[in-house]
């Protein structure tokens, strides 16, 4: 049985099929679930305020590292094991996401 992402099904991904397609299909179903931004360049799962120090370190948002985590998560549901196996190295979702494209 393939994993659903709400109401929707979601092949997994496993290097042989029409990635283009799946990834379309993935965009729209993060889309629908308001996590599209996660794999957009220049997310951050940091707190972004204009009062932060250079130098200071970096605070998490929570808020943001939530959706980061469900989007790995939805990944990691959705790749078959040897595509997972290339890019589950990554920290974060737009890391994974951009793994995926250069393959």
């Amino acid at each position: 049985m393939e994993p659903t992402l709400g109401k929707f099904n979601m092949d997994k991904f496993d290097g042989k099929g029409d990635f283009v397609m799946w990834k379309f299909k993935m965009m729209g179903q993060l889309k629908i679930q308001g996590l599209l931004a996660v794999i957009v360049d220049g997310f951050t799962v940091y707190s972004t305020s204009e009062k932060q120090e250079e130098g200071e370190k970096h605070v998490i948002d929570q808020k943001k590292f939530e959706k980061d985590l469900r989007v790995r998560s939805l990944l990691d549901t959705c790749l078959s094991d040897s595509i997972l196996r290339k890019v589950m190295h990554e920290q974060t979702a737009l890391g994974m996401w951009k793994s995926l494209e250069k393959l």
